[in-house]
């Protein structure tokens, strides 16, 4: 970054950019063009008075640079759009104008990766001190000194978000930094910098539709909550530039969510993604195949099931997939059924790498002792669809030896699957549910409803349990608080497996006489 340019403009520098004569000047000019406030207020009295210490290790490796975004000094914002109290802006100043001074001394733990001076950091900021010029413009309780800091920060990053994605690169760091210095130049349009970073950004953001966005509308790194923040971000593009939204990767996107989104609104956890409840998607009828992606879907009713058979992503950092494949997640009534362990609260947990990311937190088979390869080179071999019943058949070489694995969705008024899974190892084939697994049947159930009775064709040598935490949805708050989630392990010498699920709301129901006509046992 730029000594001057970037990280240090002079304040009669930043006059001359923007064009006024003196700060009173500026601050008006801004005044006549504010941004609609979308931020939540919530939390905003809580940040009077705080003692924040922005050169703090203590927030986390990762949690460090997202302290440095200022979205948690975003109360403050709409607290005054919606009360009018100038307390609010002076806080805000407070609290930023320590921010300003201390963002040169702050160092992170990633090498190489300036804590305030990267893509994503750069994006966050240009998005909360935008909205927060236009709310405290007028305001006195924000001082000119403030406000001069705030406009040296977006321009300052614009100048550096035009000046760093000078040519495409994959992922959602540069996808959303273009999208929002798009915004920026819009928002700024009369400073005469602004068509030069409007046209760098609208160069990476057709670049990124058409080589970061994959052909059925999912975002490069596989991952829900990613593909939705770079949708989200995409969107604050359309608004100043609508001829964007006319491009078919935009409307793509949407039904990538449509398409994976549950009967209960929410898209699973898949990879590194949160719970995500994407405002304004309704699930697509039906079973699809999201070829580009990698993830295979059925949908019958209430009841939804996702296959992951894609390929492992990388990333500029670390990348955002698991050491999965051909695993898979069911939900009925809403509510998960057979889930996994998904996206972790931070990437600093300690559970990161052996559980969140690892084989053993995912619905597929574990090889003990060997370690799973990140070039799997997974595939779909069949997927066909008709009113009994859909099918899904795929392959992955993630271990020494090639996994098959096939799953039929047996539909009707009580609908089922029939997993078949064949490897040459000594193998555990492993589900998990949200409850407890009690014996049942000649199979195992959850120990409460909704849940699933797993049953086996063949009995296993062993029977494995054990847990680990997950994200859970409650479709009555659209939240997803983290709670426990509990493994079945059939662990067979011979690598071969056929085995029913069967849901249930309150008990486990009758096993159809006629299941194991859908085994494969190949």
């Amino acid at each position: 970054m730029h000594p001057t340019r970037m990280r240090h403009i002079t304040d009669e520098a930043l006059l001359d950019a923007i064009g006024a004569r003196d700060v009173a000047a500026a601050r008006a000019w801004r005044w006549r063009r504010p941004v609609p406030a979308a931020l939540a207020a919530a939390g905003a009295d809580a940040l009077l008075g705080i003692e924040a210490d922005f050169l703090d290790k203590g927030h986390g490796r990762s949690l460090l640079y997202g302290f440095h975004y200022l979205r948690w000094m975003t109360p403050l914002i709409t607290a005054y759009a919606e009360t009018g109290d100038p307390r609010y802006a002076a806080e805000w100043d407070r609290l930023f104008s320590q921010w300003y001074a201390d963002r040169d001394r702050v160092e992170g733990d990633w090498p190489g990766l300036d804590v305030v001076w990267y893509s994503l950091g750069v994006r966050a900021r240009a998005m909360y001190v935008t909205e927060a010029l236009a709310v405290f413009a007028g305001e006195p309780a924000l001082s000119d000194a403030c406000w001069l800091r705030m406009m040296k920060t977006v321009v300052g990053g614009a100048r550096w978000s035009a000046e760093e994605h000078d040519e495409f690169r994959h992922g959602n760091w540069q996808f959303v930094n273009a999208c929002e210095l798009l915004h920026t130049a819009r928002v700024f349009a009369d400073l005469p910098e602004a068509a030069e970073w409007a046209e760098v950004a609208l160069a990476r953001i057709l670049e990124h539709l058409e080589r970061d966005v994959r052909a059925d509308g999912g975002h490069h790194e596989r991952s829900p909550s990613y593909h939705l923040m770079c949708l989200d971000n995409l969107e604050r593009a359309v608004a100043v530039e609508p001829a964007l939204g006319e491009h078919p990767r935009h409307q793509a996107m949407h039904r990538w969510l449509a398409v994976l989104a549950t009967s209960g609104g929410w898209v699973p956890h898949l990879q590194d993604s949160g719970l995500i409840w994407p405002e304004g998607v309704r699930p697509v009828e039906g079973s699809h195949n999201l070829e580009a992606s990698g993830y295979a879907t059925f949908r019958h009713d209430h009841f939804h099931t996702v296959v992951n058979y894609g390929p492992y992503v990388g990333h500029e950092l670390e990348p955002h997939s698991h050491h999965a494949a051909l695993d898979f997640v069911l939900t009925g009534w809403g509510v998960p059924l057979a889930w996994e362990g998904g996206g972790p609260p931070s990437y600093d947990d300690p559970g990161y790498y052996d559980w969140y990311q690892a084989t053993r937190a995912h619905n597929t088979l574990l090889v003990p002792g060997e370690d799973y390869t990140e070039d799997r080179r997974a595939a779909c071999d069949l997927f066909s669809v008709s009113a009994r019943a859909d099918v899904f058949a795929g392959h992955h070489h993630g271990y020494s030896a090639r996994h098959d694995r096939r799953i039929v969705f047996v539909k009707g008024d009580e609908p089922y699957w029939v997993v078949t899974d064949t490897i040459d190892a000594d193998a555990v084939w492993q589900i998990h549910g949200l409850s407890p697994w009690v014996a049942r049947d000649g199979g195992f159930a959850g120990t409460k409803g909704p849940g699933i009775l797993v049953v086996p064709l063949e009995p296993p040598d062993a029977v494995l349990h054990g847990t680990g935490p997950a994200r859970i949805p409650d479709p009555a708050t659209r939240t997803a608080e983290y709670g426990e989630i509990h493994s079945l392990g059939l662990r067979r010498a011979d690598g071969r497996f056929t085995v029913g699920i069967f849901p249930y709301r309150d008990e486990p129901p009758s096993i159809p006489q006629d299941w194991t006509v859908h085994a494969d046992r190949r």
